[in-house]
């Protein structure tokens, strides 16, 4: 799809891609090469955090003010380090990824009372005459923002489960399997969470987004 705008940091999509990189890949790929290297399993939990807290405090310089994800992100990783000093076990650091994507799967569920989170992704993944039947549809048709409202609801339940399965997962499974599980996990959440919005959004919203005959009925393309 084309997007004739550009893409603004502070859009939902952007912003969620981005956390779940920072905060979930990037860990576990320095715990595995760390593991790799002979560096215990604690150890390299906690160098994994590196990457999420210095881009943590990159965006608070940057911007010159703590954010929403920032705050959050941030008290996560404090809490979590606190924690795993005081227990001394690394399975309180693989917990902290669940917490993560519960913010995350909060937020966008969030977004149901405003914008809904699907909505803005549709209007950043479009352009053109069809991001313009997408604001016509959501501003007069009851039917097309329910539809938007339930692809929101499939994404942030999505992260909601991964959340909650990621805390039994900590406590459950070998520590060294825990990430490799986990992000494995989120991923196939994350594409059926994309493939059940999709599918959902194209057989329900879809009659609201045919382009009208040239010359005959249909709705007014604006």
């Amino acid at each position: 799809m084309v997007n004739s705008a550009p893409v603004s940091t502070g859009n939902p999509q952007r912003v969620i891609v981005m956390s779940l990189l920072v905060n979930a890949a990037a860990p576990m790929a320095i715990f595995y090469g760390l593991r790799a290297a002979g560096v215990d399993q604690w150890l390299a939990l906690m160098l994994g955090l590196v990457a999420p807290a210095a881009t943590t405090v990159h965006s608070v310089i940057t911007k010159r003010r703590i954010d929403m994800i920032a705050g959050l992100v941030m008290t996560v990783l404090l809490l979590s380090v606190a924690l795993s000093f005081l227990t001394g076990s690394p399975r309180a650091l693989l917990a902290r990824d669940g917490v993560l994507t519960a913010v995350a799967g909060v937020w966008i569920l969030v977004t149901l009372w405003r914008t809904p989170y699907y909505l803005n992704a549709l209007r950043l993944f479009t352009g053109g005459a069809l991001r313009d039947r997408i604001n016509d549809a959501w501003r007069a048709e009851p039917a097309f923002r329910q539809v938007v409202r339930t692809c929101t609801v499939i994404w942030g339940s999505a992260l909601l489960l991964d959340a909650g399965s990621t805390v039994v997962l900590a406590y459950t499974l070998p520590v060294d399997s825990v990430p490799l599980t986990g992000g494995l996990k989120l991923a196939a959440l994350i594409v059926l969470a994309e493939v059940g919005s999709r599918v959902h959004f194209r057989r329900k919203a879809g009659p609201f987004l045919v382009e009208p005959a040239e010359g005959g009925a249909g709705r007014d393309d604006r």
